[in-house]
């Protein structure tokens, strides 16, 4: 997705691909990759999904037992390279770099092939939307977002109903879908946009997200940029 993304996209989202790839290694999570083209390209979570058993498949024909593992390296070595030599733990770093170039090269020829929107190959747009006006203005918190702009682009306060945050992204709620401009939310570096529903999305902004949740949170509770 990296080497996908157009040049001047990729210093966006390094930041979003390498949080999610600490997550999966130290913490077992693959969600933050999955829901990178879960939602853009169900074609690519198939894949994946088969990848993934054919993964398992080759190691239990190997004979590798690392019992009570979530997947992340910690457990690898505690339960694995701990244990000796008898749980054929050897076999992990060999397949699964066989894996990584099957990965690589599948994903990368599906997104190119078929232009899949993966985070960094959205067709850029030069129209300023009204919310996007509203609050060009608009200071930074400490998470180094236009806060006041997220929130003007979702809507205003008034037409969020929920919200809450994962490791890399923004979920929510909202009263009215219409009232969302994905390409002011895109103008203000959100690296994604994923509708779920009528009312439920998400925006992938990355490390800190946390931040621009906790700055939303406090413009919401203030009652400012609420939308007429």
């Amino acid at each position: 997705m990296y080497h996908c993304a157009k040049p001047e996209n990729r210093h966006k989202i390094k930041g979003l691909l390498i949080s999610g790839v600490v997550a999966c290694v130290i913490g077992g999570t693959t969600e933050p990759i999955e829901f990178l083209f879960l939602f853009v390209a169900p074609f690519l979570y198939l894949i994946h999904a088969i990848l993934t058993g054919l993964g398992f498949t080759v190691m239990a024909l190997l004979g590798v037992t690392i019992g009570n593992t979530d997947g992340n390296i910690i457990d690898f070595v505690v339960f694995g390279i701990l244990h000796g030599t008898a749980t054929k733990w050897y076999w992990v770093p060999v397949v699964a770099g066989i894996w990584f170039v099957a990965y690589y090269c599948i994903f990368r020829f599906a997104i190119q092939r078929f232009n899949i929107k993966t985070p960094g190959r959205e067709n850029e747009t030069t129209t300023s939307s009204n919310a996007e006006k509203a609050a060009s203005g608009a200071v930074s918190g400490k998470s180094g977002y236009n806060s006041p702009a997220i929130l003007a682009a979702l809507g205003g306060a008034d037409n969020i109903v929920s919200l809450d945050n994962c490791i890399t992204r923004l979920r929510m709620s909202v009263k009215d879908m219409n009232l969302v401009d994905k390409e002011a939310l895109k103008a203000n570096r959100a690296i994604g946009v994923i509708q779920l529903n009528d009312h439920n999305l998400q925006v992938v902004i990355g490390p800190q997200v946390q931040s621009v949740k906790d700055e939303l949170d406090s413009l919401i509770g203030n009652g400012q940029f609420a939308m007429s």
